[in-house]
């Protein structure tokens, strides 16, 4: 993260342009920065901007679609002060870019144009949130939620997929008799640490930002988890010839999957005459933790125009543009408004939309792909040399010391 360089005080308050999106003044140009994740999502945003351009008839908005490595594309930029005024930024590396000094604190522009945030739960705002400061406001969202095939599940005799982990052990023992893989999963932090959450665990701490790996709290929740993949309940895409676990569940390898929404337009795509169902993500230990993925809107620091920009911003993280976001059926929107209207539309997605109430943003402050590298590699050493969950934890904790220390 070393190409983004820090200044000095954030330059936060509005310059109260009284003229911003006026007929009658100079006017502005804006650039947005988004991936290039399909030519529908870019179809999307253009219909989006074009609304905005119509209500703020001075402000003209430029696209700017970031190929490649979006990341690493952005990070130059960001140091060279040549960013979009205001583009995407995906939960996972939300803090790192948000603590390096280069992206413009949203909490006096939310307050001079009147945002509403109720709108929003509060974990997704949490997710663009850095040190008491707001830095981006959410686009849309994803969970994970439970993927089931209703014929290998009838195969077993079960009639209906499990509402709890209990309920799915013995339905992985069924399903297993008759020879059918139970569940789709990766060994992978991004999926699996729900079930630390469930258990009373954490493997980080925001307040102080650091990973707390071996808090004996973990042990429990990952010692489950390691049991399940070595009962065979749970088999890795890997193992079943895939890159994901979408890809084995869509052969029909497994009777279930834990993943997003993403499986959804895979599905159609794929193995469009499957008819399988989406059910909430299970509970662990009386609890309902998930994963939450989302992506925001945030605004450089260095913006000629961080009036217009904040307009813009909030314009695309407004409901007018996440009803259009709704009505695409490519994202499911982030405000709570909008997501009644999105499920009328598209109720196959309301185990992901459930999903949210117990989702923690899938983060781990500016300790980034090292942490994930040092937990995965870590669980799947431990899984494969059958090592008890102490270990796992503590070889986690070494590994992430040193990398940080090189």
């Amino acid at each position: 993260m070393g190409a983004v360089t820090a200044c000095g005080q954030a330059q936060g308050a509005p310059s109260n342009q009284a003229n911003v999106g006026s007929a009658s003044a100079a006017p502005i140009h804006l650039t947005l920065g988004m991936w290039a994740s399909s030519p529908a999502e870019k179809q999307l945003v253009e219909r989006q901007v074009a609304l905005f351009e119509k209500e703020n008839p001075n402000i003209k908005v430029s696209i700017q679609v970031i190929t490649g490595n979006y990341l690493q594309a952005l990070q130059p930029m960001l140091a060279a002060h040549d960013a979009p005024d205001i583009f995407y930024v995906d939960s996972s590396y939300a803090p790192t870019l948000e603590a390096s000094g280069a992206i413009m604190p949203l909490d006096s522009f939310i307050k001079q144009d009147h945002v509403d945030l109720s709108d929003f739960q509060k974990n997704l705002l949490d997710a663009f949130t850095w040190q008491g400061h707001i830095y981006g406001l959410p686009k849309d969202m994803n969970t994970m939620a439970l993927e089931y095939n209703p014929a290998l599940l009838a195969k077993a005799g079960i009639q209906s997929p499990p509402k709890t982990f209990a309920q799915f052990d013995q339905d992985a023992a069924k399903l297993k008799a008759k020879g059918i893989v139970p569940l789709d999963m990766p060994i992978d932090v991004a999926r699996y640490y729900p079930f630390i959450v469930d258990m009373g665990g954490s493997y980080y701490n925001k307040a102080k930002n650091e990973a707390t790996f071996t808090n004996k709290a973990n042990v429990a929740g990952l010692t489950w988890f390691m049991k399940e993949m070595e009962s065979g309940n749970f088999v890795t895409p890997q193992d079943q010839g895939g890159s994901w676990a979408g890809v084995p569940f869509a052969e029909g390898k497994a009777a279930m999957a834990l993943e997003g929404a993403w499986i959804v337009p895979f599905m159609q795509q794929t193995a469009p005459k499957m008819k399988y169902g989406i059910a909430d993500f299970p509970s662990l230990n009386g609890h309902d933790a998930n994963m939450l993925f989302t992506v925001a809107y945030e605004m450089s620091k260095y913006t000629k125009n961080p009036d217009a920009a904040a307009k813009l911003l909030f314009f695309m993280t407004g409901k007018e543009a996440l009803k259009m976001t709704a009505d695409s059926g490519l994202a499911i929107p982030s405000r709570t408004s909008e997501q009644g209207e999105f499920l009328k539309k598209y109720p196959s997605y309301k185990g992901f939309v459930d999903g949210l109430k117990g989702a923690i943003p899938y983060q781990f402050g500016t300790l980034g792909q090292n942490f994930l590298d040092a937990i995965n590699n870590a669980t799947q050493q431990g899984i494969l040399k059958k090592e008890s969950a102490q270990q796992v934890l503590s070889q986690a904790q070494q590994t992430l010391a040193s990398q940080m220390n090189d």
